[in-house]
């Protein structure tokens, strides 16, 4: 198993090459970057994009702005080329964006170093603060670590790669921890839940106010290819769940038990997802309740056949915390409703957490600091 090395050295030879060119091109001349987001003390927010041969610029999301403005919006052009618009005022929360340009794809905003990575379309995101830190924001608290780990697969035969978030003290200390493994959903990428979801810092907030028992984190990839449209083409099939079931337990758990500091009882291990990984949660926690005592579902409904034929005293007497999340906007919602309307005629002890917003982060971030604090408490 590998670390991530950043090898920086061929920048420093590229970057003088530019400049001896007579200055940058166009397209590296940071004199016409605007500033993009411009959150405003009255919470608008104003986006800007230097594009001077576009004919259409148009804000969308992922959905994230999208539950605010509700369908994308069109920019307009200045004389300098600058494309901007202003929304708002915008309620405190954590925001997700992007651009189409000319009814192409979505892209990122080049203004903003804060990006939400996809498996396909990156897209940009900010905060409009608050009249407290929110939960996912930074505070002078104790902070955590966050490793990259890689690795060959020989269940799939080829190279990926898993984040892991370790609590403060990690480092200088000897005790093991518990661990929850923490899944992304369909489009996403391992790195989802740090860079975007910000896990990281929501445990150490937490964890600093003694809400949460530290813990580590393990975050997997859960698709199969590692592209959209890999070439040659790798068709999806119905074994791809059970694939990422398969490379979960026999290459991702085996090395983290092996490398890191970590509990390796059922009682300290606990499991959850969003959306796509919510449904890997329901399925990996329902298989393996010999290794799992915690399951999670932000935003996404289980295989409602496999539960239904489930022994619900087992699953009481196997299952400490079984916590499912999910927004009455999101269009999930009637599918993981209908799963608390069967573990409840089923009897089986859960909690049903019914927010308000969507399909998006704002909501399992939310969840995740809702259900880390329930986990390894006794």
């Amino acid at each position: 198993m590998h670390r991530l090395i950043l090898v920086f050295g061929l920048l420093g030879l590229v970057a003088p090459a530019i400049g001896q060119r007579g200055g940058s091109p166009y397209y590296e001349d940071t004199n016409n970057v605007p500033a993009s987001p411009e959150i405003h003390a009255d919470r608008t927010v104003t986006f800007r994009l230097f594009a001077p041969k576009a004919s259409e610029v148009v804000l969308m999301g992922s959905p994230g702005i999208l539950e605010f403005i509700k369908e994308p919006k069109p920019l307009q052009k200045d004389s300098k080329g600058v494309w901007s618009l202003t929304i708002g005022p915008v309620p405190p929360g954590f925001y997700t964006y992007g651009y189409a340009i000319d009814g192409g794809l979505r892209m990122p905003d080049p203004s903003n170093p804060n990006l939400e990575l996809r498996r396909w379309g990156d897209t940009s995101s900010f905060i409009v603060p608050g009249d407290q830190k929110a939960v996912f924001e930074e505070r002078a608290v104790p902070h955590g670590s966050v490793h990259v780990e890689f690795y060959d697969s020989k269940n799939l035969g080829m190279p990926r790669m898993f984040y892991v978030y370790t609590p403060p003290g990690y480092e200088t200390g000897k005790q093991k921890y518990p661990v929850l493994y923490l899944l992304h959903g369909n489009g996403q990428i391992e790195a989802s839940w740090t860079w975007t979801g910000r896990a990281n810092v929501i445990l150490d907030n937490l964890i600093a106010d003694g809400k949460a028992k530290p813990m580590v984190i393990v975050m997997p990839y859960g698709h199969i290819p590692r592209e959209i449209k890999p070439v040659p083409p790798i068709p999806a099939s119905p074994g791809d769940s059970a694939s990422i079931e398969k490379e979960l337990l026999t290459e991702i758990k085996p090395a983290v038990e092996t490398k890191y500091r970590v509990l390796t009882d059922r009682s300290h291990r606990a499991i959850g997802g969003l959306s796509m990984g919510a449904a890997q949660s329901w399925s990996i926690g329902l298989h393996n309740l010999d290794k799992f005592a915690f399951i999670a579902a932000f935003s996404g409904a289980g295989n409602r056949t496999e539960w239904e034929k489930a022994d619900p005293a087992m699953l009481n007497k196997m299952l400490k915390v079984l916590w499912i999340g999910c927004g009455t906007e999101d269009p999930g919602y009637a599918g993981v409703k209908g799963m608390d309307d069967l573990l409840t005629k089923m009897n089986v002890k859960h909690t049903f957490n019914q927010s308000g917003g969507g399909h998006s982060w704002p909501n399992w971030q939310q969840y995740l600091a809702k259900y880390a604090p329930l986990l390894f408490r006794d």
